[in-house]
């Protein structure tokens, strides 16, 4: 049954549909991220400092070093940015929902008052049918 709300409805749960399929794809960026993150860390756990070399060989490492500590920082600051933006999605879906949840319950409040219009209408007509029914003394056909 169609009220003057179910249009608003059906828009406010489309929303709420698309904002919880943005948290997915957030929380899949923010596992992937972790997990790079893990990978970074575990090549600098892996790096070993040259015992015996020339002093270039060194520097090399000490390069290396470096560039996978930078990488870490980068792909930590991504994260943490990716960690605001969730918090701020499930603020958005917060108000999502509130707002299907204040749509639908005027929806259905809708929907109950048409039923009892409905209702009360087909009682009306039922009870003057019964009175037809009852006056008909005379046998003739309604």
């Amino acid at each position: 049954m169609k009220t003057r709300f179910s249009a608003i409805v059906h828009l406010r749960k489309r929303d709420m549909q698309e904002c919880e399929r943005t948290i997915m794809q957030n929380e899949n960026k923010i596992a992937n991220k972790q997990m790079q993150i893990e990978s970074i860390a575990d090549e600098i756990v892996e790096l070993k400092a040259p015992q015996y070399g020339t002093f270039y060989a060194f520097i090399a490492y000490n390069e290396v070093k470096q560039i996978l500590f930078n990488r870490l920082s980068v792909a930590q600051n991504e994260l943490e940015e990716l960690l605001t933006h969730k918090a701020f999605l499930q603020t958005q879906y917060k108000q999502y929902h509130i707002e299907y949840e204040k749509m639908a319950f005027l929806d259905k409040r809708e929907k109950e008052e048409i039923l009892k219009t409905i209702k009360n209408r087909e009682e009306k007509e039922t009870d003057e049918i019964a009175t037809l029914l009852y006056n008909n003394t005379e046998g003739r056909v309604i």
